[in-house]
């Protein structure tokens, strides 16, 4: 039964999965990439010919949909209904095989394409019917008929094609291309050719868009101040009031010392106390991680005041759960606003039990090229009960076993809402009183190859456990 709920994922979707298909229904209009359908035969003598016409049609333009179980209305129809395709359904012991239906378009053609096929039922009048789609691919090649497309109706003989006829999309018509249009297509073909593309290991010729985890600092103090101790380091105790590291036996900190009246400056000579650039430390492989652990001090402190737990053995950080599971809202980057299930109960048949798994972020500073990133390793967090960690053995194998189908757009989606929380909505994430500013947007870059197929998932992650 199709979902009445839900929306689009952000970077792809199935092309005949419910969110597309009731999309497609509900605009109840043909285009150029979509046709209606009464019914489809693959038996020896139905005229399969008229539906492989328009499969030549749509994959030379660019692929399309054709969804089966809708007629046309007539002028004989009841005027209220408002649809203009009305769905009489298909018969319930009403059936295509996939690879049937392949194996018939495919004798038509000189080059095989993948055709994807779905039977569905659906309410759309107060009775459950059933109907039916195929997606028909781009193609990565000018398709054209090694044979003609003849059929017989009511006695008369009909020709739906020519050999070598190329048919292409007009509107909502499948006609011979023209010249202009051939031409067309063989562009298209080739920047559109990513399926071939992907199995013989060559990228096709599109421009995308890469994002990365790695989120540029676009502000950081100009200096650091260097002080020596009055004691010795292990008698100095740690405070929360400044985040401070021992450096060649020199306490380091990004905190303005000068001006520092918390408790550290008891144990620190205030008359050695002198600064040096930001800059010559970034520039020194030494000096720079010893800035890049005060600034991951910061994150333990940042993420303690969104009210996040922390994993010290694995750095990782979490939201505890109450309940059965946790949503938590957040702003995708083509919605006003969506929900994240961020931690959930579940049996786990492998430890026999039910544990929380809980998403989770491993986030760290890091530099390159003497540049400061922060960077966002999205991940999971096992726990008892909502709060404290699980570890040992069967750990990782839960683990891999809960992400096993986590692709491209779950991944890029989970850097992005971590993001905007850090964030707390914000441009950019705020650390030391906002001495330090890192862009809540990630790094990217534009290449000129490409892979536009992705495998969809939806913004819930969890759900496609």
């Amino acid at each position: 039964m199709l979902s009445s709920a839900g929306l689009p994922p952000e970077v792809n979707v199935d092309p005949l999965g419910d969110i597309v298909l009731k999309f497609l229904i509900d605009r109840d209009s043909e285009e150029t990439f979509i046709d209606f359908k009464e019914t489809l035969s693959i038996a020896h003598h139905a005229p399969f010919a008229k539906i492989a016409k328009d499969i030549f049609a749509f994959s030379n333009y660019g692929g399309g949909i054709i969804i089966l179980g809708f007629r046309e209305k007539k002028e004989t129809d009841d005027p209220t209904i408002k649809r203009r395709f009305i769905p009489i359904g298909l018969s319930k012991d009403y059936t295509v095989d996939q690879a049937d239906l392949q194996q018939k378009f495919n004798s038509y053609v000189n080059t095989p394409i993948s055709l994807k096929y779905r039977e569905f039922s659906l309410d759309i009048t107060g009775t459950t019917q059933k109907f039916a789609a195929i997606y028909i691919p781009p193609s990565t090649s000018v398709l054209k008929p090694i044979k003609s497309g003849e059929y017989i109706v009511e006695t008369k003989h009909k020709v739906a094609f020519k050999v070598g006829e190329v048919l292409f999309r007009r509107g909502t018509q499948s006609v011979p291309a023209s010249k202009e249009e051939i031409a067309w297509i063989e562009k298209r073909s080739k920047i559109y050719g990513y399926r071939l593309s992907i199995l013989s290991g060559k990228p096709d010729y599109n421009q995308e868009t890469l994002y990365s985890n790695l989120f540029e600092v676009i502000k950081m103090p100009e200096k650091i101040y260097i002080c020596s101790q009055i004691s010795s380091t292990k008698d100095i105790p740690l405070f929360s009031d400044i985040k401070y590291t021992v450096y060649e036996n020199k306490i380091i900190t990004i905190k303005n010392l000068n001006d520092y009246k918390g408790q550290l400056k008891d144990y620190i000579d205030q008359s050695s106390i002198r600064t040096e650039p930001v800059n010559e430390w970034l520039d020194d492989y030494n000096k720079s991680r010893v800035i890049v652990r005060l600034l991951n001090y910061e994150i333990e402190a940042l993420v303690e005041k969104i009210g996040l737990l922390h994993e010290p053995h694995k750095n990782k950080f979490y939201f505890a759960c109450e309940g059965e599971h946790r949503e938590e809202s957040w702003k995708p980057r083509f919605r006003t606003s969506s929900t994240l299930t961020v931690a959930q109960k579940r049996y786990i048949q492998q430890l026999k039990r039910s544990i929380y798994y809980h998403t989770a972020i491993n986030a760290k500073f890091g530099t390159i090229a003497g540049r400061v990133y922060l960077i966002l390793n999205p991940t999971i967090q096992l726990t008892e009960d909502g709060k404290k960690g699980i570890f040992g053995a069967s750990e990782g194998t839960v683990i891999t076993r809960l992400t096993h189908n986590k692709y491209n757009s779950a991944y890029l989606n989970s850097i992005l809402f971590w993001a905007y929380k850090l964030a707390n909505g914000k441009d950019n994430i705020e650390f030391l009183d906002n001495d330090v500013l890192v862009s809540a947007n990630p790094t990217e870059t534009k290449i000129n190859v490409s892979i536009l197929s992705d495998r969809p998932v939806h913004d819930q992650s969890y759900q496609e456990i």
